[in-house]
């Protein structure tokens, strides 16, 4: 097999993460897909714009807001409008600031545990759970937090550490936490109060306008199937090889060290302690418009196979035909949970539960249908997490490969912190080349 040499660092994935770092750098963009954007692309089909799962761009961040308007993604700025199911209510989002309209016991349990909080040593927090107890107290712990953690991630809180949870999970004033308990509080809370999306063409949009910028620096089609690190010869859909001098990886770090033929047995066994939960989208047009005015809800309870479910046409006019309306729902499987029923099933078991949840009416006329796999949802923040993606990062960088973005960094990374992460990876190239 012929080898060519590669002078320009060789991207790895044509997410957010990848064209970032296209855009930021010299390297040109390998994605194995026909199109870019990765789990941040947008799927057309019958006249419906869907996502994988919601993507909006949270970020107050003045370069990357900078950055969308010199690309032109054309961003329109929307007002959250997110509810909880849970106890037969609906309740604003975010659940602690919110019991507004649960039953009087439950809440009164929610305000008790927060005023009363008898787990108040922040130096006792030994993982998820435990700094549950300590932010909101037990009742909306026991009520909430807990059971939606375990539908959500498929493990155990105390199984999860607290590396991940910063801004996205506000804690309350007593002030703001009484007055969600009296009356509905209609004004936005934590950082994420508001957000932005494309105004046509979907979340997909973005990833879209970053690949224009790129030109002819991605390349599609292109899945890496081998790296050879001592060589440094990449090989593309098991035929064409290139010699590379450095590497910006974007992939799943198992997947990038399963293709690397001489990894070390230490390096494998750590991808091997790496976990997610896995996503299995449901995407529905409806034909009858305006079905909801929400942007997502989040379900509580297992007797709803959906974790959440949005509502793309309540973040852009131009995503649905005229007169009608889309849902997205994310069923969350994987570790300790189990699919609710076959996957050729998911999608019908879906449309029951929207109309259990009074989303839907039996007679309304379903005229799309999809659905998306995703096998590498949320990355589990785990105690394993950390040693392992230390020595797998180690060992790639020695190698010249730099990893970014979710899915390289092993982290929880918003749509924002992806686009930094690539710029920050193809800067570092830049300024000092391994």
């Amino acid at each position: 097999m012929a080898v060519t040499m590669t002078v320009q660092p060789i991207i790895l994935g044509g997410g957010l993460a990848g064209l970032s770092a296209c855009y930021h750098g010299n390297g040109v963009v390998y994605e194995k897909d026909s199109s870019p954007g990765g789990h941040a692309r947008s799927h057309s089909a019958n006249g419906f714009v869907f996502d994988e799962g919601i993507h909006v761009l949270h970020t107050t961040n003045k370069y990357v807001l900078s950055l969308m308007e010199e690309i032109k993604a054309d961003l329109i700025l929307k007002d959250r409008n997110a509810w909880i199911m849970s106890n037969g209510a609906m309740t604003r989002y975010p659940f602690q600031a919110n019991t507004y309209g649960l039953p009087v016991d439950i809440v009164k349990e929610c305000l008790i545990g927060f005023v009363q909080n008898e787990f108040d040593d922040p130096d006792k927090i030994k993982n998820y759970e435990d700094w549950l107890y300590y932010m909101f107290g037990k009742g909306i712990t026991e009520r909430f937090m807990i059971p939606y953690s375990k539908k959500f991630w498929g493990v155990e809180p105390r199984e999860l550490t607290t590396e991940w949870v910063n801004i996205r999970h506000p804690r309350p004033s007593l002030d703001e936490v009484i007055s969600g308990a009296l009356q509905d509080q209609t004004k936005g809370f934590g950082v994420n109060a508001r957000f932005r999306y494309p105004s046509e063409g979907g979340f997909g949009n973005v990833a879209e306008a970053l690949a224009r910028q790129c030109r002819d620096r991605v390349q599609l089609g292109m899945r890496a199937t081998r790296i050879d690190v001592k060589n440094r010869e990449i090989e593309f859909n098991g035929e064409e090889c290139r010699r590379y001098e450095n590497i910006i990886s974007t992939l799943r770090l198992p997947e990038v060290i399963r293709i690397i033929t001489d990894a070390p047995d230490a390096v494998r066994e750590a991808a091997s302690k790496l976990r997610t939960n896995s996503l299995f989208v449901v995407n529905v047009g409806v034909d009858r418009e305006n079905i909801s005015d929400k942007s997502w809800i989040y379900f509580l309870e297992k007797e709803f196979s959906f974790v959440r479910v949005s509502f793309p046409f309540n973040f852009s006019n131009a995503v649905t035909p005229d007169g009608t309306s889309s849902i997205s729902a994310e069923v969350a499987y994987g570790n300790g949970n189990s699919l609710p029923t076959s996957k050729d099933k998911i999608a019908d078991r879906v449309l029951d539960d929207l109309v259990k949840a009074k989303l839907l009416f039996k007679e309304d006329k379903i005229i799309h249908v999809n659905t998306i796999d995703v096998k590498y949802g949320y990355v589990i923040f785990d105690k394993s997490r950390k040693p392992a993606v230390n020595v797998i990062h180690r060992f790639l960088k020695e190698k010249g490969i730099v990893p970014c973005g979710r899915y390289g960094m092993w982290g929880y990374l918003w749509s924002d912190e992806a686009i930094l992460s690539g710029k920050k990876a193809a800067e570092a190239l830049l300024r000092d080349p391994p």
